[in-house]
């Protein structure tokens, strides 16, 4: 996905020298919009291959349908609270509703591709396509029930970490003290190395 200056606040002042971190932080947080703010269709995305997946199995379980259920509610929340992210940005800057949408994402996705994988038992284990050492096409496809499994651990790192997602959080929406650092105002070149 590709910015024009016209989407980044001040872009002007993040091209003089010593503004590189904010346009870090910028980009990251973008990057989070892109990841976690995404609105599928309703039943759609990770939950829409898991009930594919759920339509097909026979031998289903109570305890399967309650996580299914669970699972169903949770995305169906998420997917809402993005549609309203999504309008709170159309009038400004992508603020902490990218940290939210993108921690909530990426664990919904895991939990999502483990129980797809848990449905299908012995069969979820292997991957029908094999394992190629090739490029994938598209990052995010739901190519089969294993290749999301794998790929929704990448989740919770790409775009900042879930932690850093947190610690933005915490310091920044909620105002809870930060860590500590005494290099903080130091210009990176001026940060001891150890």
């Amino acid at each position: 996905m590709y910015f024009t200056d016209a989407r980044i606040p001040d872009a002007e002042r993040l091209s003089e020298p010593g503004e590189g971190w904010r346009v870090v932080l910028t980009t990251l947080m973008n990057e989070r919009v892109s990841i976690g703010g995404q609105v599928p269709p309703r039943g759609g995305g990770f939950m829409g291959e898991c009930m594919k997946v759920w339509n097909k199995v026979e031998d289903k379980t109570p305890v399967q349908r309650d996580k299914v259920a669970d699972l169903w509610i949770k995305a169906e929340v998420l997917r809402l609270t993005n549609i309203r992210a999504q309008q709170l940005r159309a009038v400004g800057n992508p603020g902490p509703e990218g940290s939210i949408g993108k921690i909530m994402s990426a664990e919904l996705n895991k939990r999502i591709s483990e129980l797809t994988v848990e449905l299908l038992g012995a069969q979820g284990m292997i991957k029908a396509s094999g394992y190629p050492m090739e490029r994938p096409k598209h990052a995010m496809m739901w190519e089969e029930p294993v290749q999301a499994f794998l790929r929704a651990r990448a989740n919770s790192i790409e775009g900042g970490t879930t932690e850093i997602a947190k610690n933005i959080l915490g310091e920044r929406v909620l105002g809870l003290p930060g860590d500590v650092r005494v290099d903080k105002e130091l210009p990176w070149s001026q940060v001891p190395k150890s």
